[in-house]
């Protein structure tokens, strides 16, 4: 149930600070957010279509995404979630962080893999189109 509305929260932040132009990266980290144990997992295989990705702890939700080109994705880290990163094997990353956001604009086709370099296994792919 958690994971739901964490869902839910994700969506509603990435509607609100979804914008357009060229590819570019913002982030916040407000101040708190407690560490809190481990929930392992990973990704469906299936991308969903959707802007919105929850970073919970040690999982993308959902981690594989299609999105069309010019999109902003947000990458939202959950109340109380350990410190992540959303890091891009073109180079694009976020601050390691346990709360606030990352947005990421794609402006071209293509497949773009990430994962959080702190927890091996934490992995998904957005696929522009």
């Amino acid at each position: 149930m958690n994971g739901i509305r964490n869902l839910m929260i994700a969506t509603l932040v990435a509607a609100a600070a979804c914008g357009g132009g060229g590819t570019s990266n913002s982030v916040t980290n407000p101040t708190g957010g407690n560490p809190s144990g481990g929930n392992p997992g990973g990704g469906s295989d299936t991308p969903t279509a959707t802007n919105a990705v929850a970073v919970g702890d040690n999982i993308f939700t959902p981690a594989n995404i299609v999105v069309a080109v010019g999109t902003t994705v947000t990458w939202t880290w959950s109340p109380n979630v350990t410190t992540h990163n959303v890091v891009f094997s073109d180079g694009a990353k976020s601050p390691d962080q346990s709360a606030g956001t990352f947005t990421r604009t794609f402006s071209a086709a293509g497949t773009f893999n990430y994962s959080c370099t702190l927890h091996s296994g934490m992995n998904g792919t957005v696929k522009v189109q």
